[in-house]
């Protein structure tokens, strides 16, 4: 069945965290580099972000650049890129900036975690769907009901690295855009691209390719193309951890 392609767009460190150890919000980059992530998103069909990234980074999920929206209009499409929200146990606030500020349509994944209360109110501002068996969301189907069901092509991820985790470990990532940002944040609990070290391994590694780099000021944003997943040794494991 067809599936959107997906597109990850993160901030990094030189130490490769995506956040500080308290999970501080990811405006961390330049104006510049805050420009460039909404040119990325306008080109998706969808946007893609985990319910702790929607909070902490107190997110509308919005295009909030004129220019931009009506780029998308002269291509056919909506002003705006649906916004999509995953949250396996749903533990969502109607509070969020999300559902207060108008834009695209929202459609949320979750499972039946979500307490009854949360999702009546919910269903009035959502399209919400639930995992029928399980205690996560099953991506790959939820990928499927995106191209099915909304005619999503492309979707941008934004966040978190546990969403982020979940497409790579699956093979669902397609691209990834990275700025690397001249700070060091360390500590080990401090989140990397794919959460803690501790949670971050994968079966196997995963080759990408490099498409662009480019240096603007004291930033790097590199894109690669995600290849297959190739396997390795235990030994090369061991070694590369």
């Amino acid at each position: 069945m067809k599936m959107p392609l997906v597109e990850a767009n993160f901030a990094v460190t030189v130490d490769g965290k995506v956040s500080t150890r308290g999970h501080v919000p990811t405006g961390f980059t330049s104006d510049r580099d805050k420009r460039r992530l909404l040119e990325i998103r306008a080109r998706g069909d969808a946007l893609l972000v985990g319910r702790r990234t929607l909070e902490t980074d107190n997110m509308a999920m919005g295009l909030p650049v004129r220019s931009l929206q009506e780029r998308r209009l002269r291509e056919g499409r909506t002003a705006e890129p649906l916004r999509v929200i995953f949250s396996n146990r749903g533990d969502l606030r109607r509070d969020m900036r999300v559902f207060r500020t108008p834009g695209a349509p929202i459609v949320v994944f979750t499972t039946r975690a979500m307490p009854a209360a949360t999702r009546a109110w919910l269903e009035r501002l959502a399209d919400v769907r639930v995992e029928p068996r399980g205690r996560s969301v099953d991506l790959r189907r939820a990928l499927q009901a995106l191209a099915r069901d909304y005619r999503v092509g492309v979707a941008v991820c934004e966040g978190g690295p546990s969403l982020l985790a979940g497409f790579v470990g699956a093979g669902l990532l397609s691209k990834l855009h990275v700025t690397w940002a001249p700070l060091i944040f360390g500590g080990a609990e401090a989140p990397t691209l794919l959460g803690p070290a501790a949670s971050s391994l994968l079966r196997r590694s995963v080759p990408l390719r490099l498409e662009s780099f480019l240096v603007e000021g004291e930033e790097a944003c590199a894109t690669y193309a995600v290849g297959r997943p190739r396997k390795i040794s235990k030994t090369a494991t061991a070694a590369g951890r």
